[in-house]
């Protein structure tokens, strides 16, 4: 038993650990990001004012949604398709644009962690990626435990020959195991969705759960936006709530979306959600604090997996912890890779025949 152990965690990590390598020095830097992008940050939340003024530069510019500013990510962001988007200021002044995600560095490393560059199947090699990773853990935890005596973590190997790199992966593998399975359980969960909804869907009867994930009816008319009337009702149906995210109408006729953020809510951007008509009348409301118990728990993968979470005290502590679990998988990974093919290399060499002097020359 323990040799198959061997065997499967060796060749797994011959075979993905550079995937897990990328997503865990990506992901270590895009918990930073308001530390070091390129645009100037207010970093505070817009007035009423401010966010109808938001509103009218991104629906000039063609938004599909537009993410307000927040206390710690102080600009607007713009999304325009196809990976197109925009900042905007408080004010509504245009901070920065790009065509693609390929011309920001951090909508490159977003694109890189979420779908390693290739859209929907990279998603889904991700998240596939993400339970190789909780695999390693469990498989590493119990082929060390025989030999628990002789830990000695480091943050580097002493040498960088094959048994020391072996005994600092083993070492410093148990040191980062829980964020490195929480990073990877979430993230699998998040993008797996039979596997998720196998997991979360049983912690709440499918008729609750169906009853908060039904579609809110048409408007009675296509009328415009009157983003002022919509606010306001907003705010009138969470009065402690923190607007978040504007979606515009896919076609006319539909209804516009916000996002609000509840005090009791982890996740950034919230799962609160209106559903509104163009005169500001309600539609769907849904208060996410007294979601379905399977709903809270999928709501709360994204803040957990990327250490965000909104209000909490816990948010810089966990925001480190996981930033060292993601260096130290893109650490683990791309070593992993180098001992095993370096070692499938030596064991060819080894077992290669050695003909006598004068044969094999022709």
């Amino acid at each position: 038993m323990r040799r198959a152990l061997v065997l499967l965690h060796r060749w797994l990590g011959g075979l993905v650990g550079l995937g897990l390598a990328v997503l865990g020095l990506t992901g270590a830097a895009l918990m930073w990001k308001p530390w070091w992008v390129s645009v100037p940050l207010a970093g505070r939340a817009p007035t009423d004012a401010e966010t109808l003024a938001i509103i009218e530069a991104a629906g000039k510019l063609g938004a599909r949604h537009v993410t307000l500013p927040s206390a710690e990510f102080g600009v607007a962001q713009a999304g325009l398709g196809e990976g197109a988007g925009a900042y905007l200021a408080h004010d509504g002044s245009l901070l920065a644009r790009w065509g693609s995600s390929w011309d920001r560095p951090e909508t490159f490393l977003f694109d890189l962690h979420h779908h390693l560059l290739m859209g929907e199947t990279g998603e889904l090699i991700a998240g596939w990626l993400g339970i190789a990773a909780a695999a390693f853990v469990v498989t590493g935890l119990i082929l060390w435990w025989p030999t628990r005596r002789t830990f000695r973590p480091s943050a580097l190997p002493a040498r960088l020959t094959r048994p020391a790199i072996i005994r600092h992966h083993r070492d410093i593998g148990v040191v980062l195991a829980l964020p490195i399975l929480l990073a990877g359980v979430t993230g699998a969960l998040m993008v797996l969705k039979p596997l998720g909804a196998a997991i979360i869907a049983p912690l709440s009867p499918k008729a609750a759960v169906a009853a908060w994930q039904a579609k809110p009816p048409a408007p009675a008319t296509d009328a415009a936006p009157d983003w002022p009337a919509i606010l306001a009702a907003a705010h009138a149906r969470f009065p402690d709530a923190e607007a978040r995210m504007i979606v515009w109408p896919k076609t006319p006729g539909e209804a516009v979306v916000i996002r609000m953020r509840r005090p009791q809510e982890w996740h950034p951007n919230g799962r609160t959600t209106l559903a509104l008509a163009g005169d500001g009348a309600v539609l769907m409301a849904r208060d996410a604090p007294a979601a379905p118990l399977a709903v809270r728990t999928q709501n709360a993968l994204y803040p957990l997996h990327a250490a965000r979470l909104a209000g909490s005290a816990l948010a810089l502590p966990l925001r480190i912890v996981m930033t060292l679990a993601g260096l130290g998988l893109a650490l683990l990974g791309s070593l992993a890779v180098v001992t095993f093919w370096r070692g499938r290399v030596s064991d060819r060499k080894r077992s290669a025949p050695i003909l006598p002097q004068g044969l094999g020359a022709g």
